[in-house]
This record gives C-alpha cells, structure tokens and sequence, in this order.
C-alpha cells in the first residue's frame, strides 16, 4: 500500500502541470478537493479491501491542493510589487503564529467543553442534551 501511495505521489507530481492547463486551476483546485474525500469517506462507509485501494487511487491529486492558493497569493503578489523573500517571510510568520495560536485556542476550548461536560453529572440532563443533538440531525 505504501508502494502504491509512493507511485502515485510522483505520477500526481509529474502530471500536475498538463491536468491545470487542461482543467484551469479554479477547477483543478476544486478536483484536488473534492478527490481528498473520496479515500475517507470510502474507508468508512464500507469494508472492501478493493474499494479503498481504488478511491485512494483516484485521489492522487490531494496532496497538491495548496497548489491553486499559493499560485493565487505568488500572482497578486506580483501584480502588487511584493518581492518574494517578502512574501515567503510572511507566509512563514503566519504559519509560525497559527502554530502557536491554534493549540492554544482549542485546548481553552477542550477546557470548556470538559467544564461543561462535568456541569451536566445528573441523568436528567445527559438524556435532555441527548435529545436536543437527536431532534437537530435526527433520530
């Protein structure tokens, strides 16, 4: 499975460039998308060996979803006058600080969630929570 996975990282790679000029890049990035579910979603919703093999086959393009963003941000940097160290070293900056920021936030949010997870000890209140989340997606 790692063999194939390998394969089809260096077939996605090398093809890249004839699939965004056939499909457009808006398309493509859309494509890369949508195809980085089909290896998901097919793991769980069924138990065929062979059915997973080919939907993670199929998306071979998911690794290069960023290719559309980065392109988009590398051209308005241009059409704005922004050299490029300039731009990678904000880009970096950014990535530095959502590193940071990221865990922080959801580990306040885990705190919350656990604080209001021990505020609902009694039976009375788990069945009602568990009845509002069954009357929002349904029973």
């Amino acid at each position: 499975i790692v063999a194939l996975f390998g394969v089809l990282g260096i077939v996605s790679n090398t093809t890249l460039s004839l699939i965004v000029k056939q499909m457009g890049l808006r398309t493509f990035s859309l494509f890369a998308i949508v195809s980085s579910l089909f290896f998901p979603m097919t793991a769980i919703f069924t138990n065929n060996y062979r059915n997973v093999l080919i939907a993670g086959s199929i998306g071979l393009y998911s690794g290069a979803q960023k290719v559309g963003t980065t392109t988009a941000i590398t051209s308005l940097a241009n059409e704005r006058g922004i050299p490029q160290g300039q731009l990678q070293g904000e880009k970096a900056s950014m990535l530095a600080l959502l590193k940071i920021g990221c865990p922080v936030i959801y580990s306040a949010l885990y705190l919350k969630g656990k604080e209001w997870s021990m505020s609902m000890n009694d039976t009375e209140g788990n069945k009602l929570a568990l009845q509002m989340i069954m009357e929002k997606f349904g029973k």
